[in-house]
């Protein structure tokens, strides 16, 4: 598996069926409790349409989905409104928002610093991700992410870090335009190519990490 790259940008996709994988096993004793485990790692997946494309439009998207080669290579793709900041943030280096000392896998909170103070920057259902990591987490604090008058806060998110944060200088954590990293879903690929010229397609896809 390689990674080859962001997905095509244009022409847009028309609509997201955003979907969260939460892999539990459950068992009930025979005293009638049932016993419920996480056996891995939220991962985010979802089912993108695109409107009715030209074949201009939609040819460099088919060439690249033969360089996914159905699933083998993983790319980044960036998903409307998910990906989006829902403060309006267009830029990480605007808030250059940065972990402060290291945080250990497994954990689900970190001690931040930003350049904004007394700000909200983030809100609870945001995604993120870390200098590091090509995993995205998902902002769970209940009233939002408000820096202090010294420009620190703390983040609560799911799911646990798969691995340890720390702090680097040149790099921010991604707030806007976050991209997941993921692959299609689907061995077969199936594009309509409709008779009046335009093409239809849908694109299922699943994180890997």
């Amino acid at each position: 598996m390689a990674f080859i790259g962001s997905f095509p940008t244009q022409p847009g996709f028309q609509s997201v069926n955003f979907k969260m994988e939460h892999p539990i096993r459950s068992t009930r004793t025979q005293g009638g409790r049932t016993v419920r485990i996480s056996t891995s790692t939220t991962l985010w997946a979802g089912t993108l349409r695109f409107p009715p494309m030209l074949l201009s439009e939609f040819l460099p998207i088919q060439g690249f989905l033969a360089r996914v080669k159905g699933g083998l290579n993983e790319f980044d793709l960036v998903i409307p409104t998910i990906s989006q900041s829902s403060q309006g943030y267009t830029d990480d280096a605007t808030v250059a928002l940065q972990p402060m000392g290291f945080t250990a896998g497994g954990q689900t909170s970190i001690t931040v610093s930003s350049a904004l103070a007394n700000t909200t920057i983030l809100n609870p259902g945001d995604v993120i991700r870390f200098p590091n990591h090509t995993k995205v987490y998902m902002v769970t604090n209940d009233t939002g992410v408000t820096t202090d008058s010294a420009g620190e806060a703390e983040i609560f998110f799911e799911p646990e870090l798969i691995t340890g944060v720390a702090p680097d200088s040149g790099s921010f954590i991604q707030l806007a335009e976050v991209p997941f990293r993921m692959t299609t879903t689907n061995v077969l690929q199936e594009m309509n190519y409709r008779t009046d010229g335009l093409i239809q397609y849908e694109l299922d896809v699943g994180e890997v990490l």
